[in-house]
């Protein structure tokens, strides 16, 4: 029966196995990462998308332990959004890192453009660099038909959330990242974080914020740090996550539970 209950108890076990979790993955940074061989390249892909989530991971813990809740939204949606990207990457490899590098190279260009066209000081000195960079890539890969519409559909993937949840038969988390969207945003939400209707029709100022899901942060970084770990640890020699992984499965009550989602389209 699983522990990923949005109670007390539930927040209680999730944050002891996310922080055993945490403390694994960076007790093997202390020594040198031996990449299992033909993993490298992915496993460089991954590596900081790794470490973003582990540390913004610690740091909604510490929030949450100072009593912070709703604040934590942004960073619950950069975790949501990597953790589930992570194995997005892995499953689709080579491919996967080409429609990154590709929607990379169009931010940057997009940005750069945007620098120029505002008339920021520094933008030639961008530009030169970002010319640089582009001309020290490697030629863009010679691609078929077939090819070329996979590499088409990844990067849409990673410019939209519902498709890729959507691909990884997972719309119905879809509303999850949406609510943790307008947390991000200037919303109609954030403008009523801290404002409570009383029972006679006024409103009354919070210092706090109004309860959006009680403990339901602390059990999504828990989760999230456990997929990630289960898509890292076997790319690493000897699976030096393992024992983490197995004990904070055991915790949580999610053993026999599909954590990273098949794709299906």
């Amino acid at each position: 029966m699983t522990n990923l209950t949005n109670d007390q108890n539930g927040a209680a076990i999730s944050r002891a196995a996310a922080l055993d979790l945490i403390k694994a993955a960076d007790s093997i940074l202390t020594t040198d990462l031996s990449v299992e061989a033909g993993k490298a390249r992915i496993f460089g892909a991954i590596y900081s998308w790794w470490r973003l989530v582990c540390r913004t991971s610690e740091a909604v813990l510490l929030l949450t332990e100072q009593g912070f809740t709703a604040e934590v939204g942004p960073l619950m949606r950069n975790i949501f959004n990597h953790a589930y990207a992570i194995h997005w990457l892995a499953d689709n490899g080579d491919a996967a890192i080409e429609a990154l590098a590709a929607k990379d190279a169009d931010d940057r260009e997009k940005l750069c453009k945007k620098l120029e066209d505002t008339g920021w000081v520094r933008a030639a000195e961008f530009r030169a660099e970002l010319d640089r960079q582009t001309a020290a890539q490697p030629t863009a890969p010679v691609r078929t038909p077939t090819e070329q519409a996979l590499h088409g559909k990844l990067v849409h993937e990673l410019r939209n959330v519902f498709d890729m949840l959507d691909h990884y038969g997972s719309p119905d988390l879809y509303p999850v990242y949406a609510h943790l969207s307008a947390l991000s945003h200037t919303s109609g939400l954030t403008a009523r974080l801290y404002l409570e209707q009383a029972d006679d029709g006024t409103v009354q100022i919070r210092r706090t914020a109004i309860d959006l899901g009680a403990h339901a942060d602390v059990v999504q970084v828990a989760l999230s740090l456990l997929q990630v770990a289960t898509v890292v640890s076997p790319m690493l020699s000897g699976d030096p996550l393992r024992a983490a992984i197995d004990q904070a499965t055991a915790d949580l009550g999610v053993a026999g539970v599909q954590l990273l989602p098949v794709r299906v389209k």
